[in-house]
């Protein structure tokens, strides 16, 4: 089913085809795709007719222009109603860290091992009670919003969509250098907005998933996102990248989220980044942790 098709779709034809398009996405476990299937059938059935138009309106909509883009409320649910599913008994640790920091300018700061790393961190803080995550934006490439699956994870969440840098090997924009960095200051502007109006930035700093599963370097340009922010909240994933790898298919796997302590950003351009992926790395397990060959910046 392409983007396309996908959009143009009825109410009655989404409660029918959604659930098992969800199901066709997964591998390996019968059991759990059937139990992920079933509870995004119960999201489409109990939305109402205006409400699942809407929802494809914002479907179909989005990802045309470098901008803030909030979430749609039925594909929040339907995202949050299967992604707990494969991760079995995860829990979301150090919400407490949250809570201390509620209401304060703040940016998230997190390693990147999967495409769905921000659909388990959405849906393992609001299973924990934090209703902190429904106001967070995460800053996204453009290739979160070119296939129907992701895009449907894409539109459960608030994102920022920005262009990928010329650094990453990946970027197929066409986009020149310039124009790059044009977008980059746009969305640095429009991030810190959000933060000062509306809630906390999640950010990838290593700029694209993690091949090893080793946390990364950070983009230099990513130190520009903390300008502004008072606090820095430092967020540790793991087992992503067997939930949804490379052959971007669900499967059963060990989940973690670890919430860090927040700290204060120190002077200087890049500080608060170092620091922040020091932090992030003192939460992962040693399978996770940085080759000390690695640079922290590129």
């Amino acid at each position: 089913m392409d983007l396309d098709a996908l959009s143009a779709l009825d109410p009655a034809a989404l409660r029918r085809l959604v659930p098992g398009f969800v199901n066709s996405y997964f591998r390996d476990d019968a059991a759990i795709a059937t139990a992920a299937e079933a509870r995004v059938r119960e999201v489409v059935e109990q939305a109402t007719d205006d409400e699942l138009r809407e929802t494809m309106a914002i479907f179909g909509s989005v990802g045309g222009e470098y901008r803030p883009y909030e979430a749609a409320p039925v594909l929040r649910r339907i995202s949050r109603a299967y992604i707990p599913v494969p991760c079995g008994d995860a829990r979301a640790e150090g919400l407490e860290h949250l809570e201390s920091v509620r209401g304060r300018n703040q940016l998230w700061i997190c390693n990147h091992l999967s495409y769905v790393d921000t659909q388990v961190t959405d849906a393992l803080i609001a299973k924990g009670g934090c209703d902190i995550i429904d106001d967070v934006l995460v800053v996204a490439g453009p290739k979160v919003y070119t296939e129907p699956f992701r895009r449907l994870a894409a539109v459960a969440l608030n994102t920022l969509m920005t262009a990928q840098s010329s650094q990453l090997q990946h970027n197929a924009s066409g986009l020149s250098p310039r124009e790059i960095a044009s977008i980059a200051v746009t969305s640095m502007k429009q991030a810190r907005t959000w933060r000062a109006e509306r809630g906390p930035v999640l950010l990838y700093p290593e700029g694209s998933r993690s091949r090893s599963g080793r946390l990364g370097s950070f983009l230099r340009a990513a130190a520009r996102y903390a300008r502004g922010a008072e606090v820095i909240v430092p967020v540790a994933i793991t087992g992503s990248e067997n939930l949804f790898g490379y052959d971007e298919r669900m499967r059963p796997a060990e989940v973690t989220l670890t919430i860090g302590e927040p700290f204060t950003p120190k002077p200087g351009k890049t500080a608060a980044i170092e620091e922040a992926r020091e932090r992030i790395a003192g939460l992962l397990p040693e399978a996770y942790k940085p080759d000390p060959a690695t640079p922290v910046l590129r």
